[in-house]
């Protein structure tokens, strides 16, 4: 038993020590590209694409282990859309917004072995990890979507930035306006409806992160959804 547990212990080290000189490729490329308020230089980017499909295989490269996290997991994958999100749109632009792509979430984008993985299989994997914070985390490219990180998610400071993007993302009147009589939400709650549970627990997610006002009785209405690039 005592064996076995250096050997997952020199496995987690390891495993981080990786993790962050490839997280670091990437966070690179945010803090020169992406501007605080989410907004993205794709402009600039398509002139560095190299750097970011290199990131990308470094992931596809260092693929998910059976000893790993749910938490390990979820920084992964959230990593892999987001990267594969603005890589994609790099690979079109310019253009006014991602919906001119053929098919833009069911093209593939990522390798996972001999699998080849679209935007939504690889959202699909996420939200089967029962987390509807991962909403407000995924960039969609798109001037209504949560907005893009600046760093990393990395497993050791996953549950702060899925809180911070929870409340950036509700407590930003542009995407939702919280009322105790009726509110306006983001449309991401209108199309993840089931992701988010019962109306009692979007009620309770709501209020814990920022909607203080709402609860059962609330009408909710949604706001209409601007696709354009996030530019």
């Amino acid at each position: 038993m005592i064996l076995k547990a250096i050997i997952l212990l020199i496995l987690e080290v390891n495993m981080a020590v990786a993790k962050r000189n490839i997280h670091q490729r990437w966070e690179d490329q945010l803090q020169r590209y992406v501007a605080p308020r989410g907004v993205v230089n794709y402009s600039d980017w398509k002139k560095e694409t190299h750097a970011l499909k290199s990131y990308l295989k470094a992931l596809e490269d260092h693929p998910p282990q059976h000893y790993w996290t749910t938490t390990n997991l979820k920084a992964y994958w959230i990593n892999v859309y987001n990267a594969a999100t603005i890589a994609l749109v790099l690979d079109h632009h310019p253009l006014q917004s991602i919906k001119d792509i053929d098919a833009p979430w069911g093209t593939p984008v990522f390798r996972m072995g001999d699998q080849s993985m679209s935007l939504k299989a690889i959202e699909d994997l996420l939200l089967e990890m029962g987390d509807p914070r991962i909403l407000f985390a995924l960039h969609r490219a798109t001037v209504s979507g949560p907005d893009l990180s600046g760093r990393p998610y990395r497993s050791s400071t996953l549950e702060e930035q899925l809180q911070t993007a929870a409340i950036k993302f509700l407590n930003d009147p542009s995407q939702n306006q919280c009322h105790k009589d009726k509110s306006h939400l983001s449309r991401i709650f209108l199309w993840y409806f089931k992701d988010f549970g019962s109306l009692v627990q979007r009620v309770t997610l709501l209020q814990k992160y920022g909607c203080k006002r709402v609860d059962q009785k609330t009408k909710f209405r949604y706001l209409p959804y601007d696709w354009q690039l996030n530019e």
